[in-house]
């Protein structure tokens, strides 16, 4: 099994996968670099993001499984209901890194991503109310790379 780091994530977007709309129509392919038509969100994020993404040999053929973890902040941009909205609707994800490139986790069909959170409430006085959350894709796709139109 290989393991494929990214470069720091500096934000994570999310957009409804019944909105989506990959450009050029056709069926992406590993190594495949498109463009998403859609009004992302933006989740406000604390520090950077991490994505690995691993590959598996299975009967099926090779199935990635990308694993973006990271730390959002509990505030009027990520409210309770709109963490609820993300759980149980299905989204894809547009991620930055350091460098401004964008990758596209997941696409407009099954398999889509999922994400859990887990809230926290920091111990100190002087700590924040911070909601580590993980999205998880596996799927015959790696993260798309994305180009502007």
């Amino acid at each position: 099994m290989s393991t494929k780091n990214l470069p720091g994530i500096k934000s994570v977007e999310y957009l409804p996968a019944t909105e989506t709309v990959l450009y050029p129509k056709l069926i992406p392919a590993p190594g495949t670099v498109i463009s998403v038509i859609g009004d992302f969100t933006r989740m406000p994020t604390v520090e950077l993001i991490s994505c690995v993404v691993t590959d598996e040999r299975t009967d099926a053929g090779l199935v990635y499984t990308t694993k973006v973890t990271g730390i959002a902040l509990e505030c009027s941009e990520l409210t309770t209901a709109q963490r609820h909205t993300l759980r149980e609707k299905y989204h894809v994800y547009r991620l930055t890194d350091v460098y401004n490139n964008k990758y596209l986790v997941g696409v407009d069909k099954k398999p889509y991503p999922e994400i859990n959170f887990q809230q926290a409430i920091d111990g100190q006085s002087s700590g924040s109310r911070a909601v580590p959350f993980e999205i998880t894709w596996k799927s015959t796709l790696p993260p798309l790379e994305l180009v502007a139109l």
